[in-house]
Parts: structure tokens; sequence; C-alpha cells
């Protein structure tokens, strides 16, 4: 679950909605809003494309224990 509530929140910092992303990874609104719910079932490359249409890179987006962030976002 943390990882999906990570891509969530970095999604709504970022300002876009669930539909821009999912149009950017060409995949419904829907099977997005399933990975802001279980993104631990996610494949490796479905979570490089998240990292890339939330313009992070993909070891900040996977780093559940990264101080800074969780410093920024007061986890």
């Amino acid at each position: 679950m943390q990882l999906a509530n990570r891509i969530r929140k970095i999604r709504e910092k970022k300002g876009f909605s669930q539909e821009e992303i999912a149009a950017r990874l060409d995949m419904s609104a829907s099977g997005y809003g399933q990975i802001e719910r279980k993104a631990q079932h996610s494949s490796f490359n479905t979570l490089a494309k998240i990292a890339t249409s939330l313009n992070v890179s993909l070891p900040f987006l996977v780093d559940l224990h990264d101080q800074e962030y969780i410093e920024k976002n007061k986890f």
C-alpha cells in the first residue's frame, strides 16, 4: 500500500489527474486507478512508465524510505 500511496501523492503534488496519467500510459483511468490502489502488483515496466509520466526517476518513485521525500510530505 505504501507504493500506491506514494504514486498517488506524487501525482497529486505535481497537479496531474488520474485521467492525465492514464492517457500518458495509454490505459484506462480505471486501470490506472487500480495501480494507485495496488501498485505492489505492478510490473517493473509499468512502474518505469509511471515514473516517466510523473517526471521522476524510477529509483525515486520506489524508494519508500527516501528521507527527503518523507520530510517534504510529512510522512
